[in-house]
């Protein structure tokens, strides 16, 4: 039989989570129509009902609530990555199977993909308690794992050549990722249907790149031959 005093500590437990879930909620909304520069925790304590003083009794700073909100996006977008794990595909078809799972995370969840890769700072990071940055970091790892995965398999069967896995994993993300973030930025030239394909091209030469253990020809790749 529970005492008074345990159903007064239970009620205060949900007071809290569900306290830290509502400020989570406004500051989500802003960080998704305003983004990072354009949000306060003024602003984030308003829309939650609460006053400033209330907010930091669950984070300490706004780059925390900001961060949370990215670890948020991250479990979703290793989600949608570990699916393209599970088919256990052969290292080009791996790549190109995370590529389109990277591509429609960041077309459904443009708000987080947003946040995550162009808002995000190692500052804000560093502003963060050890819990929330060990947190941020175990969601990096586990994204970037799945590529790291497929690399190392690829080295052991052959496919490409011995090196770092998480080296080969970092250079066809950035190469991806730098990309697709041109949509966001002031180019006019490439729709973003063509930037998409333009990343998945650019892998796939890197895989055959990897593959033949060089570089791939610049020629080969403008389909010039020499005379």
């Amino acid at each position: 039989m529970r005492t008074a005093g345990t159903a007064q500590a239970n009620h205060r437990k949900n007071a809290g989570k569900n306290r830290r879930n509502e400020i989570l909620n406004a500051a989500r909304g802003l960080f998704f129509a305003n983004g990072y520069r354009g949000t306060t925790v003024e602003q984030i304590a308003r829309r939650a009902g609460y006053s400033k003083r209330t907010v930091y009794l669950d984070f300490a700073n706004k780059d925390e609530l900001f961060i949370t909100i990215c670890a948020e996006g991250g479990n979703l977008l290793f989600q949608k990555l570990d699916q393209s794990r599970r088919k256990e595909p052969r290292f080009e078809e791996g790549i190109d199977l995370y590529l389109k799972a990277y591509i429609a995370f960041s077309r459904q969840h443009p708000q987080y993909y947003r946040m995550i890769f162009t808002e995000t700072t190692p500052e804000m990071i560093a502003h963060c308690s050890d819990a929330l940055r060990t947190r941020i970091e175990a969601v990096e790892r586990d994204c970037l794992g799945v590529l790291v995965d497929l690399a190392g398999r690829a080295m052991r069967e052959g496919i490409i050549p011995e090196s770092d896995p998480w080296e080969v994993a970092f250079t066809f993300l950035g190469s991806a990722t730098g990309i697709i973030q041109l949509f966001q930025g002031v180019q006019v030239i490439f729709s973003r249907e063509a930037l998409e394909s333009l990343a998945r091209k650019t892998t796939r030469i890197l895989c055959r790149g990897l593959t033949t253990g060089r570089e791939p020809s610049t020629e080969r790749q403008h389909g010039r031959e020499d005379g």
